[in-house]
């Protein structure tokens, strides 16, 4: 389903935000409410040091959501029409290849479904 046709079903778009800092550090972004599933239909990142950014659910190995390279001191915002979650309760993790005290700020938009 597309961003529009969540809203049009009366879903709320909703948001969690992070900020990560350390070498090779992950993190849970968002853990949804028991018994629901992500719908991940954008992000908000900015980068202090640069380096690879991995988004996985349920912080598997080879479930990688989206990944991106960026140079340090730089924010992009990806929207998406929808990347979902296929497992309930699974969470939505973040690594980092690089971090320093300026480290990553993160913002994650989406909806979760029954």
């Amino acid at each position: 389903m597309s961003t529009p046709t969540f809203y049009s079903s009366g879903k709320t778009l909703q948001w969690r935000t992070a900020e990560i800092r350390g070498i090779g550090s992950t993190i849970a972004v968002w853990t949804p409410t028991t018994s629901t599933r992500i719908v991940l239909t954008g992000l908000d990142i900015g980068s202090g040091p640069g380096g690879t950014i991995r988004f996985t659910f349920g912080n598997l190995v080879g479930a990688t959501v989206v990944e991106y390279f960026m140079s340090g001191s730089t924010s992009i915002s990806p929207r998406f029409d929808g990347i979902e979650s296929t497992v309930y309760d699974r969470s939505l993790f973040v690594s980092v290849s690089s971090g320093l005290s300026d480290g990553w700020r993160i913002t994650a938009y989406g909806f979760e479904l029954n």
